[in-house]
C-alpha cells in the first residue's frame, strides 16, 4: 500500500509519505559521495555502473543500497508507493538497476526534477522486487510522478499532474475518478478502493491547506494521520527547504527530525545508520546514528529476509550466503 503527496505554497515545500506492510523494521542511512558503484544486478542483464555525485540519507526496510526513499543534498527527494499495474521496460542494450536501487541512483547522480527525467531514460529497471510508480520533488518546487506501463515510462507533470498525490492505483484512473461518488469505490474492490479512499483524503488535506496562511510540520503529520492505515508503519515529512527529515514510527509515535546537513558526506569518512524504530529521543527530537558496518546493515538485510510473515508471504529460501553478500554488498564501492 502506501501513500505520497507533495504540497508547494510559499515557505512550505513538503512531501509526505505513509508506508504501509505488515513489516515493521526500518533503518536510516546515510550514503556518501565520490563512490563508485555498479548495481546489484545478475546476468544476464548488464549492470548500471555510476559514480555518487551527491550524498543523500535514504530509508530502507530491507539494507542499504535499497531504499524505499529519501533526500539528497541538493534537496531533491524521491519516494515511491506499489502499482501492481507496473511493467518495465523489456531488455535492451540500456544498463539496468533495481525498482528500489533506482531511487539510490537518482538520489546519487541528480539535482532536480529535470535530470531525473533525463536520467531515468539512460537506464532500464530489472529483476524487480514489487510494482513501484515514483514521485520526485525538487527544492524548486518541480515534481513528477513517474510510471511504466507496458514497457513504457509516463511521465505526470505541470498540467499532467493537477494532483501531487501517489496512492497505489494508476495516476490517470485517480484523476479521472477523484470527483466520483464514493460509494463507487466498492465496485472496484477493497484494494482499489482502500487506495482511492487514501489518494482523496490527501487531495482534500492538501486543498484545505491551501486556504491556509502557513502550513507546519504538526499539520503535515496531522494530514498523514488522517491517510493511516492500520499497518502504517512509518510516516515521514521532508522539508525540502530546511534539507529536513521527520519522522515517526509505529513503535515510536513522538515525531524525531534529521537534517541533511548534519553530514559530512565525504568519501573518505565513515557512512551511518540509525535503527529508526529504536531511536533514543533523549527529548530532544534528534536522532542519534551509529557508525554503518557491514555487521550493522546485516541486522537489517537478515530481519527482512527472514520475518516469517514474509517469508510465508513471498515464499522465498533466502540462504545465509546471500544475506551476507547483500549485506557487504556496499562495501564493494571503491572511493573516486
Amino acid at each position: 500500500m502506501s501513500t505520497a503527496w507533495h504540497i508547494c505554497k510559499g515557505e512550505t515545500n513538503f512531501v509526505g509519505k505513509n508506508q504501509d506492510v505488515i513489516y515493521d523494521g526500518v533503518y536510516m542511512y546515510t550514503n556518501q559521495r565520490g563512490l563508485a558503484k555498479t548495481a546489484f544486478i545478475l546476468p544476464p542483464d548488464q549492470p548500471a555502473s555510476w559514480v555518487s555525485i551527491y550524498g543523500n540519507l535514504t530509508v530502507s526496510q530491507i539494507g542499504k543500497e535499497c531504499p524505499n526513499g529519501g533526500m539528497n543534498e541538493e534537496g531533491l527527494v524521491v519516494e515511491q508507493t506499489t502499482l501492481w499495474q507496473a511493467a518495465y521496460p523489456a531488455p535492451d542494450e540500456r544498463p539496468a538497476v533495481s525498482d528500489l536501487q533506482w531511487i539510490q541512483y537518482m538520489l546519487d547522480t541528480c539535482a532536480t526534477v529535470g535530470e531525473v527525467l533525463e536520467a531515468a531514460s539512460r537506464v532500464r529497471i530489472a529483476q524487480n522486487q514489487s510494482h513501484l510508480h515514483y514521485m520526485v520533488c525538487d527544492k524548486r518546487g518541480d515534481r513528477a510522478i513517474i510510471e511504466f506501463l507496458n514497457g513504457e515510462m509516463a511521465v505526470y507533470k505541470d498540467a499532467s499532474l493537477p494532483c501531487p498525490v501517489m496512492a497505489n492505483s494508476l495516476y490517470q484512473e485517480t484523476i479521472r475518478t477523484r470527483h466520483e461518488p464514493a460509494e463507487q469505490e466498492e465496485a472496484t474492490g477493497d484494494y482499489e478502493a482502500n487506495s482511492m479512499h487514501r489518494f482523496r483524503k490527501a487531495d482534500q488535506w492538501i486543498a484545505n491547506k491551501f486556504e491556509l496562511p502557513s502550513i507546519s510540520i504538526e499539520d503535515a503529520f496531522e494530514g498523514l494521520r488522517e491517510m493511516r492505515r492500520p499497518d502504517t508503519v512509518f510516516s515521514l515529512v521532508y522539508d525540502l527547504n530546511r534539507m529536513e527529515i521527520h519522522f515517526t514510527t509505529s513503535r515510536n509515535p513522538v515525531c524525531t527530525t534529521v537534517r541533511v546537513t548534519d553530514f559530512d558526506y565525504s568519501a573518505s569518512l565513515p557512512g551511518h545508520i540509525l535503527n529508526m524504530q529504536l531511536v533514543h529521543d533523549r527529548g530532544s527530537r534528534i536522532a542519534h546514528f551509529d557508525r554503518y558496518s557491514a555487521a550493522a546493515n546485516k541486522q537489517a538485510v537478515s530481519g527482512f529476509f527472514k520475518d516469517p510473515i514474509l517469508t510465508e508471504v513471498f515464499g522465498w529460501s533466502i540462504t545465509e550466503e546471500m544475506i551476507d553478500f547483500i549485506a557487504t554488498y556496499p562495501d564493494a564501492f571503491k572511493k573516486i
